[in-house]
This record gives structure tokens, sequence and C-alpha cells, in this order.
């Protein structure tokens, strides 16, 4: 079963950016709107290299980190703080698309009885765990948006690199406190053998590895 103080935790951050937001999307309101990166054109030996230096110096995943931007990597123009915005816009899209699929997710019919039960709770936990956290995934796009374009006083963007660190740490809790509710549940069979439950832990693991990329470069490529 979800544990309470996940819960709580997502609760809490909730708080904390509820409290921070007003100022940011006052302050970015003449910014373009937050979205996922567009495709780029064919990108450059040079514009390779510069993201395969970003990714290897600012990040523990490199090899990933690099495969996910580079249809991005010419967008760059060798703006580390591109890198770490195109990289957080990247990982809330996959934290909405692990969204979307739990919402989707249904026990299989071999999974009856209590087995059944235990599996549409875990997966309902999922689902508000995971909803929880993207409530605030459009201002902290906007927060990084607002660190990238180098406005703002050094008060303001402490603390909007500080909020913007505090929800994907949070998003990537939610990945790994869904898998974790799968993994270690065993009063009613299995859930992980499941082939539900093999989705998502799946899911869960991708979704994790690109937030932890797009925290790393926050915090390693944006300067407040």
């Amino acid at each position: 079963m979800a544990s309470s103080p996940s819960l709580a935790l997502s609760f809490l951050v909730l708080l904390i950016l509820a409290t921070f937001t007003t100022t940011t999307v006052l302050a970015t309101n003449n910014l373009p709107q937050s979205s996922a990166p567009a495709l780029s054109p064919a990108s450059s030996a040079a514009a390779k290299e510069f993201l395969r230096a970003t990714c290897t110096s600012k990040s523990d995943l490199p090899e990933l980190c690099f495969d996910i931007l580079l249809p991005y990597a010419s967008s760059f123009n060798g703006s580390q703080g591109k890198v770490a915005r195109a990289s957080a816009a990247i990982a809330i899209e996959r934290h909405r698309g692990l969204l979307d699929e739990l919402r989707g997710l249904k026990p299989g019919p071999g999974d009856v009885g209590a087995e059944r039960r235990m599996l549409v709770m875990l997966l309902s936990d999922c689902v508000r765990e995971f909803d929880a956290t993207y409530m605030f995934a459009d201002d902290t796009l906007a927060m990084i948006d607002f660190l990238v374009s180098g406005r703002g006083s050094e008060e303001q963007r402490a603390s909007d690199k500080f909020n913007a660190n505090v929800w994907l740490s949070s998003a990537m809790g939610s990945g790994v406190s869904c898998a974790d509710w799968f993994n270690e549940e065993e009063s009613h069979g299995n859930p992980a053998s499941s082939p539900v439950g093999k989705k998502v832990i799946v899911g869960c693991a991708t979704a994790t590895q690109y937030m932890s990329i797009a925290l790393e470069l926050l915090l390693n490529c944006i300067t407040t």
C-alpha cells in the first residue's frame, strides 16, 4: 500500500511551490509560453560535441542524457542553461505520459480476487501520487525559463532554482515510490510480477531516470 509519508511529502511540495509561484509567474509573463522543446534541424558536429561534453560533465547518466537531448542539440547554441531547460521539459512530458498510461492501466484477466483488488489499489495510489506532483509542472518550467533568461535579482533566482529543485525531486520521488509499492507488496500475491505491475515498474524506471537527469542539469548548469 502507499505510505502516508510519501503523500504527505507531495502536499508539502505543493504548499512550498504555491507560496512562490505567483511572484515567478508575474515576473515571467513576458517570456514565451513553457512547452517541450521543438525538434531542431540536423545537428552539427560542434553542437553534438557540446551536448556530449555537457552530459558527460554534468550528469551521472551521460549516455542517456546525450541520447534524450540529441534531437534538440542544434538549438542549444552553447548554452548549458538551454540544455537543462530542454531536459526538464522532456522529463515533464515523460511524467505526464506515464500519468496518462497509469490512468488507463487495469489488472489483466488472470488477476483475480484479493490480488486484483490490490493491483487496483496500487494503481490508484500511483495515479494520485503522480497527479499531485504534476500540478505544478508548468510553473516549474516557467521558473526554469526565467532562470535561463538571465533576468531577476539574485534572491529571486535563488528562490526559483530552489523551488524548481524541490519539484523535480518530488516528481522523481513519485516514480520511486510507485515502483516500490509494487515491489514491496507481498500480502496479496506478487504485484510486481503481474503484467500490469511489470509495465508500471518499467515506466517508473524510465520516468525516474529522465527526471534525475533534469535535476542534475538544473543544479549543475544553471547559476543564480
